[in-house]
C-alpha cells in the first residue's frame, strides 16, 4: 500500500469511509499508485469488517460460568477452603501452647530469691537516722513524744 507521502492520510481516511474530497479525486485519477492503494486500503477495510460482524454474532455458549461451577464443586465437594479457618485454629494452638508453658515453668531457684532480697552494704550508710521514725506509725491512744508535766520542765 503505497502511494504518495503526502496524499497518504487523504487516501486512509477515504478508504474508512470519510467522502473524497475534490482534490483527492482530482489526484486518484492521474496517480495509479494513490488509487491502487486506495483499493487495498478498502480491501483490508472491508476483511476487517467482516471478521469484527463475525465475532460480533457469535453467542457465548449456554450456562458457561454454571458449567465451570460444577466442575469445581466435582474437584471440590467440600467447598473452597476457607483461608480464616485455618488461621483461627493456629492462632488458637498458639494460645494453648503458650498457656502450657507458662504454667508448667519451673519455679525460680533458690539463689534468685536471696538475690532479690539482697541490699548494698552502701544502703545502711546512707540510710538517716530517723528513717525508723518514719517507717513506724503511732498507735492510737498513745503519744508519740513523752510529754513531760510542767513542773518537771521548770525544775531543769
Amino acid at each position: 500500500m503505497t502511494g504518495c507521502p503526502e496524499w497518504r492520510d487523504a487516501v486512509a481516511g477515504c478508504a474508512l469511509g470519510d467522502a473524497a474530497e475534490p482534490a483527492l479525486a482530482a489526484h486518484l485519477a492521474v496517480c495509479p499508485a494513490c488509487a491502487e492503494a486506495l483499493c487495498q486500503s478498502r480491501q483490508v477495510a472491508a476483511r476487517m469488517d467482516e471478521a469484527l460482524h463475525r465475532r460480533a454474532a457469535v453467542e457465548p455458549p449456554l450456562y458457561g460460568p454454571e458449567r465451570v461451577m460444577a466442575r469445581v464443586r466435582a474437584r471440590h465437594p467440600a467447598g473452597p477452603i476457607r483461608w480464616w479457618k485455618w488461621a483461627a485454629a493456629g492462632s488458637l494452638a498458639m494460645i494453648l501452647i503458650a498457656i502450657l508453658w507458662w504454667t508448667r515453668r519451673p519455679p525460680p531457684p533458690a539463689d534468685v530469691a536471696a538475690l532479690a532480697a539482697w541490699h548494698s552494704p552502701t544502703d545502711a550508710l546512707l540510710r538517716p537516722p530517723v528513717v525508723a521514725a518514719w517507717n513506724t506509725m503511732p498507735r492510737l491512744g498513745e503519744g508519740f513524744f513523752k510529754v513531760k508535766p510542767l513542773g518537771e520542765m521548770h525544775a531543769q
